[in-house]
């Protein structure tokens, strides 16, 4: 499973100019597998273990 995830998101590098852009984007997308509930940007602080700066980020990036 973790290769089949890896490479998944590894289809996505050319969509990304900058690599921090693209390891963010993975961070989110596995942030949206594993967290238990779904409430957006809230769910991804929860499971991430973000604090309130952190989430503030987060609403910029989307």
């Amino acid at each position: 499973m973790q290769k089949y995830i890896d490479q998944s998101l590894s289809g996505f590098r050319g969509n990304f100019s900058r690599h921090s852009s693209w390891l963010l984007f993975c961070a989110i997308v596995i942030g949206f597998m594993g967290a238990t509930e779904m409430i957006g940007v809230t769910s991804l602080c929860r499971f991430w273990l973000i604090d309130e700066a952190g989430y503030h980020r987060l609403l910029h990036f989307f």
